[in-house]
């Protein structure tokens, strides 16, 4: 009798619930995230993760700290990592010098959020003559905004300043407080902390309105094609998380403390409301003109880019189908 009614009792819960039964059986796909920098600009990963959003998704999500866009990339064409999220310039130079299955496939922000930090004895740009300054790496973003605002100011990258590879943002800082640079790029919140040290923010990037491929997530196209539905669960992902993070005020700033390790309750703030509210879009929709002006930027450098078809380094279809479907709109209701 009470195999009888045990039978029962799981037919019957099975008859009602039959979701929960196969959820709870349901393998989730495996996949490791890269993010190149310790800045709010990763809070939108970073929050896909804490809260939970990859694995509603079917995910299950290994975010991996690798400075700089360069190391991530080559990590992901040897297969070590599946999704990357890296500047667009490092992804797209890589397509065009011959890593032709690399592509851009979400963009979350399509603007250069960075801030030229220098010495307070440093007042205009033409102070930056035989200076050193800082970057992540040769070749990542941060590098990029660095010689696009000195060209912007009438400066020679390769002559008029000394530009060193440290790693890091905080390093940028440490070597700054030591005396051996002058100023560096640097992102939220450590730019603030660097005006708590008494540094200055010579130029601002994001007030200059470049639209650019920034802070973006690549793959490769064999990827696609062997795991797309892979790929379709990051981007909803993406999506779901920024929606999250731009209405759990509360819930975001604490992840963001917890990868930052500040503790600076207005260095928080304003890391939430540059990230969350100012820059950050509603859909990850990778733009055709943030690709072009991308593109326009390596011609000195790699001549293969002039002419170059978009379509080679992006496909936007996982974002189109989710706007298409109105999945994002829903989440806005």
């Amino acid at each position: 009798m009470r195999k009888i009614s045990l039978c029962r009792i799981i037919l019957f819960a099975f008859l009602l619930f039959p979701g929960v039964v196969f959820a709870q059986e349901k393998k989730l796909n495996h996949l490791t995230i890269s993010y190149p920098s310790i800045s709010g600009a990763q809070a939108v990963l970073w929050v896909a993760k804490e809260m939970g959003i990859f694995k509603k998704n079917g995910l299950d999500v290994d975010l991996v700290y690798i400075g700089g866009g360069p190391r991530s990339m080559a990590a992901l064409l040897s297969g070590q990592l599946q999704i990357i999220g890296t500047g667009g310039n490092s992804l797209i130079a890589a397509n065009l010098n011959g890593a032709k299955d690399a592509v851009l496939i979400a963009t979350t922000y399509n603007t250069l959020v960075f801030s030229l930090m220098t010495r307070a004895t440093l007042k205009e740009p033409k102070d930056l003559k035989g200076r050193s300054l800082g970057v992540t790496g040769f070749g990542s973003l941060s590098d990029f905004t660095l010689r696009t605002l000195l060209k912007k100011s009438g400066l020679d990258p390769t002559r008029d300043v000394v530009i060193r590879p440290m790693g890091g943002y905080p390093e940028i800082v440490a070597s700054m407080q030591s005396g051996s640079l002058d100023g560096g790029i640097i992102s939220p919140p450590t730019n603030i902390k660097a005006q708590e040290l008494g540094f200055r923010e010579l130029i601002d990037a994001g007030s200059m309105g470049i639209e650019y491929a920034a802070t973006c997530y690549g793959t490769t196209r064999r990827f696609i094609r062997d795991q797309r539905e892979t790929v379709a669960q990051f981007t909803r992902s993406l999506a779901e998380a920024i929606h999250r993070f731009k209405t759990d005020k509360a819930g975001s700033i604490k992840i963001i403390q917890q990868y930052t390790k500040t503790r600076d309750v207005a260095v928080l703030e304003e890391t939430y409301r540059v990230y969350a509210l100012r820059y950050l879009p509603r859909a990850p929709h990778p733009t055709l003109n943030g690709v072009q002006t991308t593109l326009d930027s390596l011609i000195e450098t790699i001549p293969a880019a002039k002419g170059a078809a978009l379509e080679n380094f992006v496909d936007t279809s996982f974002v189109q189908d989710l706007e298409r479907s109105g999945w994002i709109a829903r989440l806005y209701q």
